[in-house]
């Protein structure tokens, strides 16, 4: 029968008995579980694949959470994910897709994290070409509009945004890893998502871009606006870095992030982890 998730503003249909009985039992899937009726994408599990032997490899890298190693290739048209244990070298997981096509195929997959990585690279892949992405950044939302805080790991993002659930009024957790982004009539909009990092926020709400923070460390706090190349270098690396080692997805998330920018203004905060960052942070953005 399937399961529908609708994400980002758009639904994606998930057939195949592992995957379906993982999202039924997945908190983070729950607020996003709609009807399948007038699914736009659908990702097909339980599909005889076979192990991507030729084509150009794009990316190579480790899925820390399982310390799984995985390939991203292509080869013409069709681009193959795949995810093999460290140890033996087994594979957990192998999916294909056609660009422009709707539909993603997947082997069956019994290991629940492999799973729902697998989902959302399948979705990074399918939805690229619809204004769609999604930004490794923490959330917060005042006054009823999105900042996306950015940062590599470690420098203090889901910090930063703590500081501001604790000493700015009005101030929400939209999600603390992998919102979506979206333009919509020329604007550019926050999703949340299934997936949230290890702060279990799933909040299926949108609302209107603020502005982009990239954040870093410092010994004291400052913060300045970005230039429009020096936005576009601060949110770049913070969409999906496999995708944007292929030409053709690497166009579509950057006319993303050109559009978001053209619109949004974008700060870099260097700072120390205290509330003095948070309320410069949120006097430089909403006045």
């Amino acid at each position: 029968m399937g399961v529908a998730l609708c994400v980002g503003g758009h639904r994606l249909a998930v057939e195949g008995d592992c995957a379906e009985r993982f999202l039924r039992s997945y908190n983070g899937a729950q607020p996003f579980i709609t009807d399948l009726c007038e699914a736009e994408w659908t990702v097909r599990y339980g599909i005889d694949l076979e192990p991507a032997t030729d084509g150009e490899t794009l990316s190579e890298f480790t899925f820390s959470e399982i310390a799984a190693r995985c390939r991203f290739s292509r080869s013409g048209d069709d681009y193959f994910y795949e995810m093999h244990e460290s140890g033996n070298g087994s594979r957990l997981i192998a999916m294909r897709h056609r660009f422009g096509s709707a539909i993603v195929e997947a082997t069956g997959c019994r290991n629940e994290s492999a799973l729902r990585f697998s989902l959302w690279f399948a979705l990074s892949m399918l939805s690229a070409s619809s204004r769609f992405t999604f930004v490794h950044s923490s959330v917060i939302v005042h006054k009823g509009r999105a900042v996306l805080f950015l940062g590599e790991s470690g420098t203090g993002k889901s910090t930063h945004t703590r500081l501001w659930l604790g000493s700015i009024p009005d101030a929400h957790l939209l999600n603390d890893d992998s919102p979506v982004l979206t333009i919509e009539g020329g604007q550019p909009y926050v999703y949340g998502s299934p997936w949230s990092g290890k702060t279990p926020c799933y909040v299926a709400r949108r609302f209107p871009l603020a502005a982009i923070v990239r954040l870093s460390q410092a010994k004291e706090n400052s913060m300045h606006r970005l230039s429009i190349p020096g936005a576009l270098a601060a949110l770049q690396p913070s969409l999906p870095p496999a995708l944007m080692q292929d030409g053709r997805y690497a166009d579509l998330l950057i006319d993303i992030i050109s559009d978001t920018i053209a619109v949004a203004p974008a700060y870099r905060l260097a700072c120390l982890p205290d509330v003095a960052a948070a309320q410069l942070s949120c006097r430089t953005i909403f006045g």
